[in-house]
């Protein structure tokens, strides 16, 4: 199986994919390094079953990182969560389709080193960046009010 690597080039974690969220940021960590590690096996020319090994790694903590993020969105109240697990579904049907044999096995590898490195990281640029401005605006406490409170007051701009 001939990969181009060249699209996994930039599917590196670097502090610009961090959303602040440390338990997502993590995973998103982890999940690159397993796609990663399959996208060696398949330039390195290692046997099929280590192939089909790490590609069912990549898949198998697709699913855990999915509903994980999910949960974590549900507990927030995030409002766009219906938008975002939409996004989720796509992808995993793509990745499903792997799995079951739906894509033709010389297509694997050409398949997943376009769609896979480039989903991930829209996905965490756009969707997953999204929800962490989202969480951060929810979370933030103006700064007037953050005074008023500090101070003792109710209402902010009503000197006492």
């Amino acid at each position: 199986m001939d990969m181009p690597s060249e699209n996994f080039q930039d599917l590196v974690w670097s502090d610009d994919l961090a959303l602040g969220i440390e338990d997502i940021d993590e995973q998103h960590k982890q999940w690159i390094e397993l796609v990663q590690a399959f996208h060696v096996a398949v330039a390195e020319g290692r046997s099929r079953e280590e192939v089909y090994r790490t590609l069912a790694n990549a898949v198998v903590y697709t699913e855990i990182h999915f509903a994980s993020e999910q949960k974590v969105m549900e507990e927030a109240g995030y409002p766009f969560l219906a938008d975002h697990l939409v996004q989720h579904s796509l992808a995993w049907e793509q990745l499903h389709a792997f799995t079951t044999g739906n894509v033709p096995e010389e297509n694997i590898a050409e398949y997943l080193a376009t769609f896979l490195p480039q989903w991930l990281m829209l996905h965490i640029n756009s969707a997953d960046r999204q929800f962490a401005r989202w969480l951060k605006e929810r979370d933030a406490v103006p700064a007037e009010l953050a005074d008023a409170q500090l101070s003792g007051r109710v209402f902010p701009n009503i000197p006492v």
